[in-house]
């Protein structure tokens, strides 16, 4: 009789890991142990066997594990967060520890039988470690520009503090130049041929090129331009119900809010220098839409044509429709007009010789 597999949920913070795993008797055991090698390995050591680990994703602290588990070539689940919180609401759970979190994480398995997790690229790591760096950089600068703003309207002496604000502004702009700089070398490295190709797209800058490689892993497991559009949190959603609730359609959000803000830069942008997109926004603000929704079709619009260049490994062309009309007007002309022509010519002259030669005589 074939065995079946068995799970352990683990609930992942900073220091610690409480883990609950099942046995093959079917009952549920409960461990704490550190978040380090030494928690790992005796992790593997109570949980001997085919054992599936679940746990859910939490930034940083839980790829440690991570890598220890695919280096042991064991198989694991790394979950969104959202899905393990819905799922614990689901039970209508009243109480919340860390050990019952770790059963609940444990009974998620056991339910759903998740797929295994593929191992992202170390480059991948390395890439989203410096991208998130530069964004907090960013936050840091933008903070300080504005507490400068705020200050410098008091109506005493503030000038030492604005200084001081300006300096270390100066000092964070510095280390963004050299950690982008950084950045761009490690995407050459790892995906030099998507950089490429994304950022021939009118619109989508090195920035822009660098979130979406970064924030969908190189394009992995991309079958369509909706899972793009839902990665960027920029799909439709509608809330609605009987004839009592009626709400509008807007944007899901439930995706890349730092990838959202960067396409929204690069829409405006793009409805002036792109060609499509700019008929796009000019035929929607003309049929009385709201600019800032044009804006958004326009996003949509640019992940389309990001999904295509690298769909088929080709540079993104502006005038590519107009290309394909003469093209097509050629082969037509070919294929049709000049055959017809030839029967034409060759029956005229069928029908002219005779009477040619009618004449003569």
């Amino acid at each position: 009789m074939k065995k079946r597999k068995l799970y352990c949920g683990i609930d992942v913070s900073s220091e610690t890991l409480d883990i609950c795993y099942e046995t093959s008797e079917g009952d549920k055991v409960h461990k704490q142990v550190k978040n380090d090698k030494t928690g790992f390995m005796i992790i593997l050591k109570q949980c001997r066997g085919d054992y599936h680990f679940i746990m859910e994703s939490t930034g940083i602290y839980h790829t440690s594990l991570m890598f220890y588990l695919h280096e042991q070539n064991k198989v694991y689940s790394v979950i969104n967060a959202l899905q393990i919180k819905r799922y614990i609401q689901m039970h209508l759970e009243r109480n919340k520890s860390d050990k019952k979190d770790a059963r609940r994480i444990c009974e998620y398995g056991i339910d759903r039988s998740p797929e295994p997790t593929e191992m992202p690229d170390l480059a991948y790591f390395e890439c989203r470690s410096l991208n998130n760096a530069i964004d907090d950089l960013t936050k840091e600068i933008t903070k300080l520009t504005n507490q400068i703003h705020s200050i410098s309207r008091a109506p005493f002496d503030t000038q030492t503090i604005i200084r001081s604000y300006r300096s270390l502004i100066l000092k964070l702009e510095k280390e963004k130049k050299k950690m982008d700089f950084r950045l761009q070398e490690k995407l050459k490295e790892w995906q030099p041929e998507l950089m490429e190709l994304v950022q021939t797209v009118k619109g989508i800058g090195k920035r822009a090129a660098s979130e979406l490689i970064i924030y969908t892993r190189g394009f992995k497991n991309m079958t369509s331009y909706r899972q793009l559009i839902s990665y960027a949190g920029l799909s439709p959603v509608e809330f609605s119900s009987g004839s009592s609730i009626k709400g509008r359609v807007k944007i899901c959000k439930q995706g890349g809010k730092k990838l959202r803000h960067i396409l929204y830069m690069g829409a405006l942008n793009a409805k002036v220098t792109n060609r499509a997109c700019r008929e796009l926004y000019e035929r929607l603000v003309a049929r009385g839409k709201n600019k800032k929704a044009a804006i958004i079709a326009v996003c949509n619009k640019l992940l389309k044509q990001v999904f295509g260049v690298v769909k088929n490994k080709r540079a993104y062309e502006d005038n590519y429709q107009l290309n394909f009309n003469l093209i097509y007007f050629i082969w037509f002309f070919t294929q049709f007009m000049l055959p017809a022509c030839a029967i034409y010519a060759v029956f005229f002259k069928s029908v002219s010789c005779p009477t040619k030669s009618c004449n003569e005589k």
